[in-house]
């Protein structure tokens, strides 16, 4: 194994940079904001960050949002203005070290099957709730991506037939109801954090807004559910660092859109172990792995 892995976790709002020597220690993390509709603008910040390392990176995985269609490892983000963008080559080209590209999702569940909520289980499915909302599922105790290594875009799939318009072209998407973006326009307040926190506080508006919110988020969890039946339901990404009003509301929520199942359904929903850190360590845990 490397010495030092380098994890990028790619945003719609930030990309974080960290690195984690022999695969699992993290010994450096910084991020900075991202760079939208540009992805020659993308790689020189990644570079940058690599450039600027006090460590000398031997290897790197990289989680984006969208989807990365192999064997050519294009990527296509609607939140980053990307179609078809050959990003492994592009940091390949600039930095000349291996580097793996994976969905952030995907990654992210590496986190967690590496040594997080997922570890040791057959199967689970990780949800993330961040700018967008993604996907990935664990079938056989393998990470599962389907042939075309775009399965588990969970933020597209339809929960509102003919419902609110996504980015990705579709109505009634999961992600135009469940994610931050979601929650912000629901509140009409521009950030999601803020909003969690008045919740916490016990502001009634913002507490009837988080869960009307979190109805939606239930919505789709039950379907998942119904779909699948996995032993866990791990949720991600910055919602989820709302920690146990998240939970305890969420849990309510599922009772009441799935009287029969609710509460065992809420008894599989847990956090992600190692939340906003998940992207980066799964992304090097995925390069230490295939690489």
């Amino acid at each position: 194994m490397a010495n030092y892995i380098a994890g990028v976790d790619i945003g719609g709002t930030s990309v974080k940079f960290g690195v984690l020597e022999e695969g699992r220690n993290l010994v450096y993390r910084m991020s900075a904001p991202s760079v939208l509709d540009n992805p020659d603008g993308m790689v020189e910040l990644i570079a940058g960050m690599v450039e600027n390392c006090p460590h000398k990176i031997d290897m790197m995985g990289v989680g984006t949002p969208g989807t990365v269609l192999l064997p050519q490892n294009l990527v296509s983000a609607a939140n980053l203005g990307w179609r078809n963008v050959p990003l492994c080559a592009m940091l390949n080209r600039r930095l000349k070290i291996p580097i793996w590209v994976d969905n952030d999702a995907q990654t992210q569940l590496a986190a967690e099957w590496w040594d997080g909520a997922c570890k040791g289980l057959q199967s689970a499915v990780y949800l993330t709730f961040g700018t967008g909302v993604g996907g990935a599922f664990l079938f056989n105790g393998r990470p599962w991506r389907g042939h075309t290594n775009t399965a588990g875009e969970l933020g597209h799939f339809i929960i509102h037939a003919d419902g609110l318009p996504c980015t990705c072209g579709l109505k009634g998407c999961y992600e135009a109801y469940a994610s931050a973006g979601a929650l912000c326009r629901m509140a009409r307040r521009d950030n999601a954090k803020e909003i969690i926190d008045a919740a916490r506080d016990g502001d009634p508006d913002m507490l009837a807004v988080f869960r009307a919110y979190l109805h939606e988020v239930a919505v789709g969890i039950a379907s998942i559910y119904m779909l699948f039946c996995p032993e866990a339901i791990v949720l991600g990404g910055g919602i989820s660092a709302s920690g146990d009003i998240l939970l305890r509301t969420l849990s309510e929520e599922l009772e009441k859109v799935s009287p029969s199942k609710g509460r065992a359904i809420a008894n599989l929903v847990c956090l992600a172990v190692h939340r906003n850190d998940a992207g980066i360590r799964g992304a090097a845990a995925l390069a230490a792995t295939n690489l």
